[in-house]
């Protein structure tokens, strides 16, 4: 695994964690689907990084 591959990997880890930390933050105040709604866009970064991770595996093993 090189750098930009732990960096998007640590990365999507991170914007987990923190979409998953609001979520139940924010569930306290409002609905649960609501607070995922708040939310989408750090879920949507995780998704993002995944993505990048993936395609520099396909890159490396080509």
């Amino acid at each position: 695994m090189n750098l930009k591959q732990t960096i998007y990997l640590s990365l999507a880890i991170v914007s987990l964690v923190i979409g998953v930390h609001r979520c139940i933050i924010d569930g306290q105040s409002v609905s649960i689907s609501a607070a995922i709604g708040y939310n989408y866009w750090i879920f949507m970064i995780t998704i993002v990084c995944l993505m990048l991770f993936r395609n520099e595996k396909k890159k490396q093993r080509s």
